[in-house]
């Protein structure tokens, strides 16, 4: 994908969560349709904390492809579905596969997504934690990832966000090849995108 179409992919990011109605990525009971695109983003490296308060840099998953969901705890609708769905493309890993694929949710609410409560999170999601970190940090950490990946974060009260409902694909190479917006990423067809790119060199 060339520059012209990378940046295209961003401004479709970008007005995806702008043109939401009030409400519309936190708090709609009827989640929107979830659109995917390809991309070819660099994703720069970047620091969290783990849901066991250790620290974690991106980079240190170069050469495994990389699903990354944003989500936060408190939400009560579109986050539970885009985390239910990143289980069932865990559950639908290979034993081959399963240490070649990395998940990442990466908190949009870090003022109260603690490691602590990322952990209580990750169990009532029966998440596996083998391949699957769960990653907050400060508000300047943050902001620098979701930036990167063309997430949009609103902040309207305390435990209440509304942000892009992105799941991205990030290839061997620390690309961004494929990203779906929306709340319900069909589970298989994110298997058939991580498994393209595992073939890649």
């Amino acid at each position: 994908m060339g520059h012209r179409q990378t940046r295209a992919l961003a401004v479709f990011l970008a007005l995806t969560f702008a043109t939401l109605p009030r409400g519309a990525v936190a708090h709609e009971p009827q989640p929107l349709p979830t659109e995917r695109r390809e991309a070819r983003i660099p994703i720069n490296n970047f620091t969290a904390t783990d849901q066991t308060g250790r620290r974690f840099e991106f980079k240190s998953l170069r050469g495994r492809v990389v699903v990354v969901a944003f989500a936060y705890t408190s939400c009560p609708d579109v986050c539970p579905l885009i985390t239910a769905a990143a289980r069932q493309v865990q559950t639908g890993l290979s034993s081959a596969e399963h240490p070649r694929v990395q998940l990442l949710t990466v908190t949009t609410d870090p003022e109260i997504d603690s490691p602590r409560i990322l952990a209580a999170y990750a169990a009532r999601y029966k998440a596996d934690l083998d391949n699957w970190l769960f990653l907050t940090g400060s508000e300047a950490e943050l902001g620098k990832v979701w930036k990167n990946f063309g997430v949009g974060v609103k902040h309207k009260a305390r435990g209440l966000v509304d942000h892009t409902p992105l799941t991205a694909i990030v290839d061997k190479n620390g690309y961004m090849r494929v990203a779906y917006v929306g709340a319900s990423p069909e589970p298989k067809r994110v298997l058939g995108d991580v498994r393209r790119l595992l073939s890649e060199r």
